[in-house]
């Protein structure tokens, strides 16, 4: 069991970046997964995705870990009801984590974190956008997104159509509804309870949050050292 260690306040809202570069060794890192996850990573082929995946959710276990107190391997998970239909497949939660929420998100050789107080959701993709992206999922833009897109020149309407979308994403990913229904309803910004926020992201990144119950007050942004996490263990 480890020390709790400055879990976030009311109004606060921790980012944690993780960089999990090419060649990245999960190490011992398997060893806190539970079984769910380990099957999860046993489907992945690519041992490079593999080794990512690993330690993407072994660092979440330990960043829980520091703010409950307990050891990575204990950190229990859950999926809150689903606000559309009730069904259990809303976002992801701690069992017992007394008011501490978080989300997390994955794009190449960057993981995301956030913890706060107030449910949370946060995505991050890689830049420049994927070619072809905005034909694939443009139309699922809320009408407001789409006429902010429309009234852009042509040349900057990739990069801004990447902040749009990992915004949506972020408040789909907060509420708990995901893509599951859909992604043509509104975004934070359309919808009072929640703030989207745009995150300072590494280089090759874009990264944006969604937090209900007013804007952050405060926001601390720190890095996961990859070696850390690779040598976390059960104990």
């Amino acid at each position: 069991m480890t020390q709790a260690r400055g879990r976030p306040l009311s109004g606060e809202l921790h980012v944690w970046w993780l960089p999990v570069p090419p060649g990245a060794s999960s190490g011992r890192a398997r060893s806190v997964l539970d079984a769910a996850e380990t099957a999860r990573a046993e489907r992945l082929r690519r041992p490079e995705r593999r080794h990512r995946f690993v330690l993407a959710h072994a660092g979440l276990r330990l960043l829980c870990a520091r703010y409950l107190g307990t050891g990575p391997g204990e950190v229990a998970f859950e999926r809150a009801p689903c606000p559309r239909c009730g069904h259990g497949h809303g976002r992801p939660r701690l069992r017992g984590g007394d008011g501490l929420e978080f989300s997390m998100a994955h794009s190449g050789t960057a993981v995301l974190y956030a913890f706060a107080t107030a449910p949370v959701g946060v995505d991050l993709e890689t830049a420049p956008a994927r070619p072809g992206l905005e034909r694939i999922v443009g139309g699922w833009l809320h009408p407001g997104e789409r006429r902010t897109l429309d009234e852009l020149p042509d040349a900057e309407r990739p990069d801004a159509f990447l902040r749009l979308w990992v915004r949506k994403e972020a408040y789909l990913k907060g509420t708990g509804t995901g893509i599951a229904h859909g992604v043509d309803g509104p975004p934070g910004s359309y919808d009072d309870a929640w703030t989207l926020l745009d995150l300072g992201a590494p280089d090759g990144f874009v990264a944006a949050a969604a937090v209900r119950d007013g804007a952050p007050r405060t926001l601390r942004s720190s890095t996961l050292s990859p070696s850390v996490v690779a040598t976390t263990t059960r104990l």
